[in-house]
């Protein structure tokens, strides 16, 4: 604050001041709803899970994790490959579910079946 400046112009500058606030918030708002995770948390039951102030909070701080600036040698690939999984989650919500479940009986078959081989082959001997 100088000494030597009015009213008038101290107001000028506090409303500068928050215009530029504004302006900042406004494009940290717009880079969240244009991410895919700004477009999964405007899904109806999300928002109607977001009534409860629990799942609001963790809600919050998913979110607030999600738009903290990350380093120049963080791993875009992970990045790229949650967008569009949650992208896909948003668009196909019927065949992402579909897949996941195929994709989770193979795993836990291929493990069952190892888990069998090795108690057979332990039985054997």
């Amino acid at each position: 604050m100088n000494p030597s400046e009015t009213a008038v112009q101290r107001l000028a500058r506090s409303r500068a001041q928050a215009g530029q606030w504004l302006d900042q918030d406004l494009t940290r708002r717009n880079a969240f709803a244009d991410s895919s995770l700004g477009q999964f948390a405007g899904l109806p039951w999300i928002r109607r899970l977001g009534g409860h102030p629990l799942a609001s909070l963790a809600l919050g701080a998913v979110t607030r994790w999600w738009m903290k600036p990350r380093q120049a040698h963080s791993p875009v690939t992970s990045v790229l490959a949650l967008n569009t999984s949650l992208g896909l989650l948003r668009r196909r919500p019927l065949l992402t579910l579909a897949t996941l479940v195929v994709i989770s009986t193979v795993v836990w078959w291929t493990q069952f079946r190892k888990h069998t081989a090795t108690s057979q082959i332990a039985h054997l001997k």
